[in-house]
């Protein structure tokens, strides 16, 4: 389109362009990675509260279990026994009971944890009460083998007692593995005190009841102080021990600044185990994947935006590629506009002042049109200088030179000159208009009530002005007023009676006004009947126009009624309309014999001259030619109706055309057309179809098995398609069924 052109605003377009996709790309992806990161911590979140309530409900199980199983130990009544036992022997003897039952509680429970019963009678003053021991489904200990295989001290042991010595809930001391990770629960329950005292310990791995892994932050917790984080380290427990103050025991899922905290509730033990979770990140790959992303949109908004530009672009270049240089790779597209507007601005001028040239010329040619055309009233105009239904008559400015034979070129320039002043001095008057129709004669239309009103208005357009006086005039000048009419329809009738009376002008050499009164005198020693007159009445009777009847009336009215002429100028005036009548037939190169079918007595003509009878004649003869004229050529236009439907019926056979129809006869295709829509009051085509499908119906009547392609080729059709659809738009049928139909009926006719 423009490969190889630049211009300086298809450059700024394309930066914007690409700011623009910059920025929608920038308010995209921010959007985009908004609602994905809320998508995925969302997400995230699901999940961690998901994993909460999974290991919220393992939990709960897995205490439960151990809450009922160390509930039924306490309760049961052998370890009761047992506990209780004062002697040694008995004691013994019933630890081998009690170490069963012990197995057997701890192997049905679904949650697998130790249970160690220790016996604490450090205190007892009594010899005869057992020592302090311990006994577990793996055997007996001795409290302090117990304490060294559990990582206690007597210290530990020591605080035990002292708790239970002031509480009855249970006490929990945490284990830590070599690493420092949280890896089983103490969980210790006081029994009965007879005085000895009996201290059952649950051994719970942490496994059991947390998501226990490395990288798993947890605490347990409690109202009532308890605070077991998951490792031993410091920085980890001083974490912990600061996000224990932000814990809401009401909430689930606790979010601060930099953590969540996922909180799962165990009722059975009234414990609170806290899970930490880091802040929800998209990941390298889901970094990676978005940025893929974004830089897609950008590519795709730039191609877009690119293409765009180029649409844009596409007229701003195709407008200055005409004026670009070959080879011209760098412009300025505004540069070449400001040249182009004020060319532009330039031409506009010179149009406008054309246009009012023009409309000078087209009022010139309007108001010419009135006075040398009947009809030119009827032409439209924007802006008339008069109105339509005002009084008006017509001034003819004839201008004699004083040298005729002699007419040079200034004398030609002065006259335009006289005449172009004359013109303006006319347009200021505003009351008279004037129309230049030959080198010596100009037409005056005045708007005027009376004669006299014009007179003293075509005074002041020849008086007033300075310029009129100043020029050395060689030549005469004369003025002939028509009678005042009404309406811009009489103006050319106005004309032409001033035309009549220019007849006289030689008669009147001295007049500078002339009207109908001045000529009254003179009217009565010739007749008006002029060569142009009677030229146009011979041309209009051979064409065998009605309007030449009414040309005839008139010169009988201006001569005989308006006038009164002398016998001799009548005489003539009658022997000049016979002589017209003579010029008729010898224009028609035929007699009134062969012509009207009569004959016609020129001498009675020449002998009754003052009969009014002879003008009527004449006028009958006139009438008759018109009418024989109309009449043959009524018969010759049925005479070439007859040929062209003969052509067509004798060659319908071919590829017959227009074009061929009018060839045969000599005229043009266009002229043929019309003249046959004329003559048949039907078009060529639609005749030569319609003709074509009558002569197919006679040939399917006379034999019934032709095949359409057969009838297409012998009708004129170039196809079979095409005359199957002719032949159903002219019968409502296709060719077979029509022949159908014939069989048919000569079958039924047959069987009759």
């Amino acid at each position: 389109m423009y490969r190889h052109a630049h211009g300086r605003y298809q450059q700024k377009l394309n930066i914007i362009f690409i700011i623009l996709s910059v920025f929608i790309t920038l308010i995209l992806s921010s959007v985009l990675g908004f609602f994905l990161s809320r998508q995925s911590e969302e997400s995230y979140k699901n999940s961690i509260s998901l994993s909460r309530t999974i290991l919220e409900e393992k939990a709960e199980t897995s205490l439960k279990n151990i809450s009922n199983t160390m509930t039924d130990i306490v309760n049961d009544s052998l370890i009761k026994e047992w506990s209780t036992s004062y002697q040694k022997d008995n004691f013994y003897f019933l630890s081998s009971q009690v170490q069963k039952a012990l197995t057997k509680y701890c192997s049905t429970s679904e949650t697998r944890f130790q249970t160690y019963l220790l016996i604490d009678n450090a205190n007892a003053l009594n010899d005869e009460i057992t020592p302090s021991d311990v006994l577990s489904p793996e055997g007996s200990f001795s409290v302090s083998d117990f304490l060294e295989s559990k990582d206690l001290t007597s210290k530990d042991l020591t605080a035990i007692r002292e708790y239970f010595d002031t509480h009855m809930f249970p006490y929990v001391l945490p284990h830590y593995n070599e690493k420092g990770q949280l890896d089983f629960l103490y969980y210790w329950i006081k029994g009965y005190q007879h005085p000895q005292t009996c201290i059952y310990m649950a051994e719970i791995p942490v496994n059991s009841i947390v998501n226990n892994t490395e990288d798993q932050k947890f605490w347990i917790a409690n109202d009532d102080g308890l605070f077991l984080p998951c490792t031993t380290d410091k920085e980890t427990t001083k974490l912990l021990k600061m996000l224990q103050k932000s814990v809401n025991t009401d909430k689930n899922l606790i979010k601060t600044s930099d953590y969540y905290i996922a909180a799962s509730h165990l009722p059975s033990m009234n414990w609170n185990i806290y899970y930490l979770y880091d802040q929800n990140s998209l990941g390298i790959l889901n970094i990676f994947f978005f940025l893929v992303l974004v830089v897609l949109v950008y590519l795709l908004l730039s191609a877009l935006f690119f293409y765009i530009a180029k649409l844009l672009y596409q007229p701003i270049y195709e407008t200055l590629k005409p004026t670009l240089k070959d080879g011209h790779e760098h412009f300025d597209e505004f540069k070449i506009l400001d040249e182009n507007l004020n060319r532009l601005q330039t031409l506009n001028e010179n149009l406008l002042e054309t246009q009012k040239t023009t409309d000078r010329l087209m009022v010139q040619q309007y108001y010419q049109n009135l006075l040398t055309d009947c009809n030119g009233y009827l032409a439209k105009i924007k802006k008339p200088y008069f109105s339509e239904t005002a009084n008006f008559c017509v001034g003819l400015l004839c201008l004699h030179p004083e040298q005729e034979d002699a007419v040079d070129t200034a004398l030609l320039g002065q006259l335009e000159l006289y005449k172009n002043i004359l013109f303006q001095e006319c347009i200021k008057q505003k009351n008279c208009f004037m129309v230049k129709l030959s080198m010596y004669r100009c037409g005056l239309i005045i708007q005027a009530d009376d004669l006299e009103q014009a007179k003293k208005l075509l005074n002041r357009i020849f008086s007033h002005s300075e310029s009129l006086n100043k020029t050395e005039k060689s030549w005469e000048e004369q003025i002939i007023l028509s009678p005042v009419k009404k309406g811009l329809e009489n103006i050319n009738a106005s004309y032409r009676e001033t035309l009549k009376i220019a007849e006289y002008l030689s008669m009147l050499p001295h007049d500078k006004i002339i009207t109908y009164d001045s000529i009254a005198s003179v009217d009565c020693t010739t007749y008006s009947y002029p060569l142009a007159t009677e030229n146009k009445l011979i041309s209009e009777v051979i064409a065998g126009q009605e309007k030449a009847l009414e040309l005839f009336d008139e010169l009988i009215r201006e001569n005989l009624t308006q006038k009164r002429l002398s016998m001799e100028v009548l005489q003539n005036f009658v022997y000049t309309l016979i002589g017209t009548v003579n010029r008729i037939f010898q224009e028609l190169k035929s007699s009134p014999e062969d012509f009207i079918g009569r004959s016609i007595n020129y001498e009675y003509w020449y002998a009754h001259w003052g009969d009014s009878v002879t003008i009527t004649a004449i006028k009958a003869v006139l009438s008759d030619v018109i009418a024989a004229k109309k009449q043959r050529s009524q018969t010759q236009d049925e005479l070439l109706l007859t040929q062209m439907l003969d052509y067509i019926h004798e060659n319908f056979r071919d590829n017959i055309m227009l074009n061929d129809l009018a060839d045969q006869f000599n005229i043009s295709p266009k002229y043929c057309g019309i003249l046959f829509k004329q003559l048949s009051d039907n078009n060529f085509k639609d005749y030569l179809n319609r003709y074509r499908i009558e002569q197919a119906k006679k040939l399917i009547q006379e034999r019934p098995s032709l095949k359409t392609k057969d009838l297409s080729v012998m009708t004129g059709f170039n196809s079979s398609n095409t005359f199957i659809r002719v032949f159903g738009k002219y019968t409502g049928t296709t060719p077979q069924r029509y022949a159908e139909q014939i069989i048919e009926k000569q079958n039924s006719k047959d069987r009759k």
